[in-house]
């Protein structure tokens, strides 16, 4: 039989829209699971997390949620289902195995997926991002094919004088950034620091301009100072004594998060031996023999062992983690972030063993998830992400145990979603 050209199109027009109706009509389900939704509150057992075009479009109890008859429909009974990690101090792009100096797009993507397949669906990177990762951004990229949605800071901001500092703030501006930030810190006496002209200058060019400044520092005196000029993120430790009641003041007036990077100090001397995790099958998935073999030198592990900074950050841990117990129970917001994504800082592992030293210090493994959901998301204002709620993007992990129970709960990953779509896992470990 013989069509006209004019039918033929308009039967063209008619199926192209119904594949477009549908398409957009396309509803996911999972049921039947405890969902911990991020905020804090009470889990939802035998749940139904309701998904339409990337986004969450109800959450609730299995009788309470309408679920279409047209729905993909995934039961998840046994499993947990909590909102994807979000890891507000990371870095992305620099980094290929444990060597840096590898910026490329390519190398953006790849460190993103890495992160993905770890279940940290989105990442702040704060510092050394440049315009290779400017379409990546998440306001640029809303649905991220394989990898997680990503923030940048652009370079960390220096200058000797407030104008040096402001020229690179608007440097970072121009390029197109999320968020500025600055180091404030003299690497225990190695270095210059920033002084405090320069760090007010550019708080309040960024401030100005419309953007959070998230600030590496060290010492207690220069974190009081820091929030009394307008940091919006501590993203570090206060490492070098405890913690007084005038900075738990300051902290909780200025509403600020504090955000631990404890796996930062312990990058600084745990290849000083033969790291416990080079044979555990979690990190094996991501890093090979191959990979981790320059950090098996003896030579190399001698020097660690010597090395004065090192043997002086793990003194100073204890520190970190009391202050950040102390800090925890006087309710400041803790902001979950690692400082991966440098070399040695290995990036998706490092963020399940940041909340494994979390949970050391003494935080119970729902004020570790609210750290690396909601309060990421709110203290770093990324917004619809940090948790499971309508209108909310549809990043989510479902576990096949709970990690109420125990934190470690959080490798047994059965499945990871961004936009409601899952990551694929490797088709095979890469270890050799």
């Amino acid at each position: 039989m013989n069509h006209s050209p004019l039918l033929l199109l308009l039967f063209l027009s008619v199926f192209c829209c119904k594949e477009r109706e549908s398409s957009t009509d396309v509803y996911s389900a999972f049921t039947g699971g405890t969902i911990v939704d991020g905020s804090g509150g009470v889990p939802i057992e035998n749940g139904v997390l309701l998904i339409k075009e990337g986004r969450v479009v109800a959450i609730g109890e299995m009788g309470e949620v309408d679920v279409p008859e047209n729905a993909f429909v995934k039961d998840v009974t046994g499993k947990t289902i909590i909102p994807g990690l979000i890891n507000a101090h990371g870095h992305v792009g620099d980094v290929k195995g444990i060597e840096g100096g590898h910026y490329s797009r390519d190398n953006v993507i790849e460190n993103l997926s890495i992160y993905a397949r770890y279940g940290v669906t989105t990442v702040v990177s704060l510092g050394g991002d440049k315009e290779e990762a400017v379409s990546l951004r998440h306001v640029n990229d809303n649905f991220p094919q394989q990898r997680a949605r990503l923030y940048i800071a652009g370079e960390v901001v220096t200058g000797q004088t407030p104008e040096e500092a402001v020229s690179m703030v608007d440097q970072n501006h121009k390029m197109g950034v999320d968020f500025m930030k600055i180091r404030v810190d003299d690497n225990l006496g190695t270095s210059t620091k920033m002084t405090e002209e320069v760090y007010r200058a550019v708080i309040n060019r960024s401030h100005g301009l419309g953007y959070k400044i998230p600030t590496h520092m060290y010492y207690l005196e220069d974190a009081k100072k820091l929030l009394d000029a307008g940091s919006d993120l501590l993203a570090h430790s206060v490492r070098n004594q405890e913690v007084d009641d005038s900075f738990i003041e300051l902290i909780k007036e200025k509403q600020i998060g504090y955000c631990p990077t404890l796996t930062r100090e312990l990058s600084t001397y745990v290849y000083g031996d033969t790291a416990s995790f080079f044979s555990d099958p979690f990190f094996l998935r991501e890093y090979d023999q191959e990979t981790i073999a320059p950090l098996l030198d003896p030579s190399r592990q001698e020097k660690t062992r010597n090395s004065q900074s090192a043997q002086t950050y793990q003194a100073q841990l204890p520190v970190a983690y009391a202050n950040l117990k102390i800090l925890n129970d006087a309710g400041v917001p803790i902001v979950f972030g690692t400082d991966s994504g440098v070399p040695t800082r290995f990036m998706g592992y490092f963020e399940h063993l940041e909340m494994e030293m979390m949970a050391e210090a003494g935080l119970t493994p729902m004020e570790i998830i609210v750290s690396a959901t909601k309060n990421a998301a709110e203290y770093l204002e990324l917004e619809k992400l940090g948790v499971l709620a309508p209108g909310f993007w549809a990043d989510f992990i479902v576990l096949n145990a709970d990690p109420l129970m125990d934190i470690r709960n959080l490798r047994e990953l059965d499945g990871i979603y961004i936009g409601g779509v899952e990551v694929e896992q490797r088709v095979s470990s890469p270890a050799k």
